[in-house]
């Protein structure tokens, strides 16, 4: 099993990338919020599932905490998982939604070409799921010190390495993102397994939210790197063509940029989500829009 460019390579770098600070400039910077999600980072890790329907709602008390009026209008970006999060709070709550920002955003996947199917789909995801989620989180209780002494130095850095055109630059980074994970390594292991057992990050498991979105009036906007490995385009070019080309949503394509362009891209992130959020009205930035605007499947428009 390669589970560096399987298995880790997918799921592990996905939730514990560490995202650089956009620069955003103007009136949006002061207003700019990110949110950390429970059992995450330094997040509290309640008991109980981790699935949609606990973000959704860590996202309405966030909310109220700001004491944001239940009348005022938000932009929203969901990134990688945070997309799944992004898109069901807009189905739930449209009228709180401004615009919407998906870079990235899980919940398109493919079962079918998903590593380690037999762990995912035929253990963790079942009844039993509960058995190995215990049985997991105690090995690592008990095999913790022995797990910190194997993965120092380089080996840190290589085993967390990002989806980045130039790990080499980012290799504080990986090694910060490691190190975050062993302090406390049952606990990792624990939110890590109930995450991937109750989120809907798979195609299967979440089209219906996305078919919604499409439905819905709330502006959206894709933008992905064209090599991602974590989650790549490819696998959810079909099913984003399928629903939102008839909506002439725009899906932009930042050129080499892998699952961590937030970090390795982020001025140039940053330019697209302050023009799309002010939805501005320059030329350039509606000829960008017209380049990237997706078109409908080969095999519908024949149909």
């Amino acid at each position: 099993m390669d589970l560096k460019n399987g298995f880790w390579r997918r799921y592990c770098t996905s939730f514990s990338v560490k995202v650089s600070s956009c620069f955003i400039p103007g009136r949006l910077a002061d207003l700019l919020r990110i949110a950390e999600r429970y059992g995450f980072g330094l997040s509290a890790s309640p008991s109980g599932r981790l699935d949609v329907e606990i973000y959704v709602d860590q996202v309405v008390k966030l909310l109220e905490g700001l004491k944001v009026p239940s009348t005022e209008k938000i932009f929203l970006l969901g990134f990688s998982m945070g997309g799944v999060i992004a898109v069901e709070f807009t189905n739930r709550f449209p009228e709180r939604v401004r615009r919407l920002l998906l870079v990235a955003p899980g919940g398109l996947l493919q079962r079918s070409k998903t590593p380690c199917k037999p762990l995912l789909f035929g253990c963790l995801r079942t009844r039993l799921g509960g058995c190995l989620l215990a049985a997991a989180t105690l090995l690592a209780c008990c095999c913790s010190c022995c797990v910190k002494r194997s993965l120092r130095g380089d080996k840190l850095a290589n085993r967390f390495e990002l989806d980045v055109r130039e790990p080499v630059k980012f290799k504080d980074v990986s090694r910060e993102n490691g190190e975050r994970f062993l302090w406390n390594f049952h606990r990792s292991v624990n939110v890590y397994l109930r995450v991937l057992r109750r989120m809907p990050l798979w195609c299967e498991d979440f089209q219906d939210s996305y078919e919604a979105l499409a439905k819905g009036r709330t502006p959206v906007l894709f933008l992905w790197g064209d090599s991602d490995c974590t989650v790549p385009y490819s696998e959810a070019e079909h099913e984003v063509r399928k629903l939102f080309a008839p909506r002439g949503v725009s899906c932009c394509m930042l050129p080499e940029s892998g699952h961590g362009l937030l970090m390795e891209d982020a001025v140039q992130v940053s330019h697209y989500a302050a023009a799309w959020f002010c939805d501005l009205k320059d030329p350039t930035w509606k000829s960008c829009l017209d380049h990237w605007r997706l078109q409908a499947n080969p095999v519908a428009s024949q149909v």
